[in-house]
């Protein structure tokens, strides 16, 4: 266990015992104030009235925080971005200067049709004044190898001279233009890759929007062919290229990515992006394809009739098939083990064209990359046939729903209606399981059994509606939060009263207001704690798919436990120990599985997404395909996703994965069929 998994799992359990300990305490020392409370209960109302005006002033001053170092935010911005995607240009193998199949392209408004290194184009991009490149070329050249680089040799520069704007690689396949402005769009992209941005304890709330209002972050933005043009219903709404124009008064300046015939289509009828220069990416020449699989490959008499046919025929159907980055990349890939024969592609009787040589290639690489594995071996590795079909399953998902990316919170949606079917029961049983024991258990004590099973009834029926319904129709983002308790006393405040309000009720009911004040206290206290401690994750790094789903897992861990122990116990001592123990479990499971009023009340970071939590979801996608071999097991699900990433098939975006190239995406999609 690292450092820091060990710390938040003795923070958890610090919490969890001290949560406890403090109820009990509260408990005893309310219960020589119980006759006091009898008769004094309409002054602990108004005390609770005058406490909610303090917190309500407080929370109104709270918000108007200091102003933080800009410039110290910026400069760990940039060290994320450098330590982040210096990683994945390693598993990309996205080697500036072996790594790399040289890139070869015109500069529109530099010097026309010549052949320049990174570092040569880049200062000319610096002395350009707009600092605005748009990269074009066709499907495979490599504008997204590029646009990393370009980052990379950026943050570089920023890093020698300690000034000027970050720059941030993001992916445009999410913005939906008719529905979010860019500004809007990047707030919400860098507040979810970088987290440390969010953590409302250290930075005032509109900390990443005065990062970009101050012109600090220079945006990369990749794949402007992937967005939507047209507003649904043939509504008018501003194009990208217009948003773009636009945000660029607030921006230092911009890289975009698009291919050549869509950024034709984009500025036939519209004004270009102002003041941008672009280069455009041209095809390999033969010549440097040989260069550099020779120095790559080992075994080089496979490949030289390769090479001869290159060499003799740069224009013939295996130079056209390989003008580009990406097959260069996947013929290395399928032809890498020494048992291969890359002489196969010169046969023009299984390959009579450039097509079904591409084609060839993209159908090849997730078998030469997951090979097929003996039996004794699968139980630990990754078998061929069981990798291509899942990752058939995803290509497939996706293109069906016009998904870009891979993110663990939205693969149930893959599942289609069983998957929501199954949230609805789940959520909806566990609210009404919740609600109908609470309610009748209290009203049966009170007013009889015929009063407590239908108040039961009618709590469990309006519980479990209430909840399957969003349960069913919502799927929500992974937790934002972690656990500490700096800067958090006003949401354990208003945490601890509104558990209070609902314990001091059902102690009310049982026992008059000295009931409600003590089971109020036993309640209220630690769940109150249980609440200072969730908070925004304010660590300073790069949001992982996989860091995402353990800390959401966290979350349900804790609050399960909170609400669990506390409920459970004070059902075990007013009701009944069955009671208690079958309570306890139920609450454990509303509170750690679901999104409820709890959250929008007291955390505010459930809004519209009430329902059952991200990684419940995920559990019940597996649970669902497992069975049918079109998904791993629950437990080897972010294994398999980052062996794929490792293993070049997809590549890794901040928090979510993408199949390596749209290209490969849609061949596994098709050879379905």
């Amino acid at each position: 266990m690292s450092r820091r998994r060990g710390e938040s799992a003795r923070l958890a359990i610090v919490s969890l015992a001290l949560s406890l300990v403090v109820g009990v305490l509260m408990g005893v020392a309310s219960k020589p104030f119980e006759g006091w409370g009898q008769r004094n209960w309409p002054w602990t109302l108004v005390l609770l009235a005058v406490v909610v005006v303090i917190w309500l002033i407080l929370q109104a001053r709270a918000d108007l925080g200091p102003e933080d170092d800009l410039d110290a935010v910026a400069a760990q911005l940039a060290e994320l971005v450098d330590e982040d995607w210096h990683r994945e240009a390693a598993v990309r193998r996205l080697d500036l200067h072996a790594g790399l199949v040289p890139f070869r392209w015109t500069l529109s408004g530099f010097d026309e049709d010549t052949v320049v290194d990174i570092p040569t184009m880049m200062d000319a991009f610096e002395a350009s004044g707009s600092r605005r490149l748009v990269i074009t070329g066709e499907p495979g050249t490599g504008k997204t190898s590029l646009a990393v680089l370009l980052t990379l040799d950026l943050v570089r520069r920023r890093t020698e001279t300690g000034r000027g704007p970050v720059p941030v690689k993001l992916s445009l396949a999410n913005w939906v233009p008719h529905e979010q402005g860019l500004m809007k769009w990047l707030e919400q992209e860098l507040g979810m890759q970088f987290l440390f941005l969010r953590n409302r304890g250290r930075y005032p709330p509109n900390t990443i929007e005065r990062l970009l209002s101050t012109r600090r972050v220079l945006p990369v933005l990749d794949g402007l062919d992937e967005l939507s043009w047209d507003a649904p219903g043939g509504a008018l709404r501003p194009d990208p290229i217009d948003q773009i124009n636009e945000a660029l008064v607030w921006l230092p300046g911009l890289i975009v990515t698009c291919r050549s015939e869509q950024f034709r289509h984009a500025t036939r009828d519209r004004a270009p992006i102002r003041d941008a220069r672009q280069v455009e990416l041209q095809d390999l020449n033969p010549q440097k394809v040989v260069d550099y699989l020779s120095g790559m490959m080992d075994g080089l008499s496979r490949w030289r009739p390769v090479f001869a046919a290159l060499r003799e025929e740069p224009e013939g159907r295996l130079a056209e098939a390989l003008s580009t980055p990406l097959m260069v990349a996947l013929a290395r890939e399928v032809y890498k083990a020494p048992d291969t024969g890359p002489d196969e592609l010169l046969r023009t009787d299984r390959f009579p064209d450039a097509e079904t040589i591409r084609d060839h290639l993209l159908r090849r690489l997730v078998p030469a990359v997951f090979p097929e594995l003996p039996e004794q071996d699968r139980r630990d590795g990754w078998h061929g046939a069981d990798a291509r079909r899942w990752l058939r399953f995803i290509a497939v998902g996706m293109n069906e729903r016009e998904m870009a990316n891979i993110a663990w919170w939205t693969l149930p949606e893959l599942a289609g209606r069983s998957q929501r079917m199954l949230a609805a029961l789940l959520g909806g049983g566990i609210a009404a399981a919740t609600a109908g024991l609470s309610f009748g258990a209290v009203t049966w004590l009170k007013w009889g059994p015929a009063t407590g099973m239908a108040a039961g009834g009618v709590a469990a029926a309006i519980g479990g509606v209430g909840m399957a319904v969003p349960a069913a129709r919502n799927l929500p983002i992974p937790s934002e939060l972690q656990f500490g308790w700096q800067g958090k006393w006003q949401t354990m405040l208003l945490g601890s009263l509104l558990a209070a309000l609902c314990g001091g009720v059902t102690g009310f009911l049982l026992g008059g207001a000295g009931g409600a004040i003590l089971v109020g206290s036993v309640v209220g206290v630690p769940l109150g704690l249980a609440y200072s401690g969730a908070q925004p994750d304010a660590t300073v790094r790069i949001g992982s798919p996989r860091m995402l789903l353990r800390r959401d897992r966290r979350v349900v861990l804790f609050f399960g436990l909170a609400y669990g122990l506390t409920s459970g116990g004070v059902g075990w001592f007013l009701v009944h120990p069955v009671i208690g123990v079958v309570f306890g479990v139920f609450s454990a499971l509303c509170g750690g599985l679901l999104y409820g009023l709890p959250w929008v009340l007291a955390l505010r970071s459930a809004k519209g997404r009430a329902g059952v939590v991200a990684s419940v979801h995920l559990l019940l996608y597996t649970m669902l395909l497992w069975p049918r071999g079109e998904a791993p097991p629950p437990w080897r699900l972010m294994d398999f996703l980052d062996e794929a990433h490792r293993r070049g098939v997809l590549r890794r975006v901040g928090p979510v994965y993408q199949f390596q190239h749209v290209f490969l995406q849609s061949e596994l999609a098709r050879s379905e069929s």
